[in-house]
């Protein structure tokens, strides 16, 4: 079973984002990242400061990834809740794919990272964030 997630990741973070996704789904998660984003205020053209991956992943990988629900209320105002995911089980599932990485790693690039459940360029806007031209 899939689900649709937007997760967006600094490219300095792309090295962990990368392994993780690839040797926890390895179906599905390697190359998930190829798209560059920017600060809306930055040049079109130019080095990606974010990456973004979204489409559908399974409800495994999901359930580890923290998520941001994003609603409106009746004033027209977004809501934001916030699921934390699972990152205590990362370290030892990540083991188990050869990766090895600590809890404050984890915790570290889950603070770093924005996981929705919004379309990309509903995230994009929401963040302040823009697609970049650029080469990978």
């Amino acid at each position: 079973m899939t689900v649709d997630r937007c997760i967006i990741i600094p490219a300095s973070d792309y090295k962990l984002a990368d392994a993780l996704c690839s040797g926890l789904s390895p179906e599905g998660g390697q190359g998930m990242f190829r798209r560059g984003v920017v600060e809306k205020s930055a040049p079109d053209h130019g080095p990606a400061t974010w990456l973004i991956s979204a489409g559908p992943i399974s409800s495994d990988m999901a359930a580890l990834l923290p998520c941001k629900s994003v609603t409106t209320d009746a004033q027209g105002n977004q809501q934001i809740t916030t699921t934390p995911g699972h990152p205590e089980l990362v370290p030892a599932i990540a083991a188990k794919a050869g990766i090895t990485v600590t809890r404050a790693q984890i915790d570290a690039l889950y603070a770093a990272i924005d996981v929705s459940d919004q379309e990309p360029f509903a995230a994009l806007d929401r963040l302040g964030f823009k697609l970049v031209q650029t080469s990978l």
